[in-house]
């Protein structure tokens, strides 16, 4: 039997791309609303290997000197403690360097969280994103 060269040999399984279905799980948009606040809009899951990606975002905008940063989490459908964790230190970083750092909460969600960690009162939070940019622009 000879072989027929029109039939491809079978394709090996390709391993997945760990990294690029975890950068699927956050997305992360930022909004210049006025050169004094900038919305940083997270969608998806807030977790131990999603958190980095939201800590970069929040450093670059804090060497960039912003203001005023509101962290929207409105489409975050999951949040872990060390999500909560990384709000904390990004405020406190903020504080740190005269930043005003706000989050929007407003998934039970994500309120859950911050609850059962009884970390809420050391973030400036709100419920809704046209109220915390009404807040930071004050």
């Amino acid at each position: 039997m000879g072989k027929d060269p029109d039939r491809l040999p079978p394709a090996r399984p390709q391993p997945p791309d760990v990294q690029r279905i975890i950068d699927r799980r956050l997305q992360v948009k930022i909004v210049r609303h006025n050169p004094e606040l900038y919305v940083c809009r997270l969608s998806g899951e807030l977790d131990l290997l999603t958190v980095p990606t939201l800590v970069l975002v929040l450093d670059d905008l804090r060497e960039l000197e912003v203001p005023a940063v509101v962290v929207d989490l409105t489409g975050v459908t999951y949040c872990a403690a060390t999500g909560v964790q990384a709000l904390l230190e990004a405020t406190e970083a903020a504080r740190s360097t005269g930043q005003r750092l706000a989050v929007v909460i407003a998934s039970l969600t994500v309120a859950r969280v911050l609850k059962a960690t009884d970390n809420i009162d050391g973030i400036e939070n709100y419920s809704n994103l046209s109220e915390a940019m009404r807040a930071m622009a004050t």
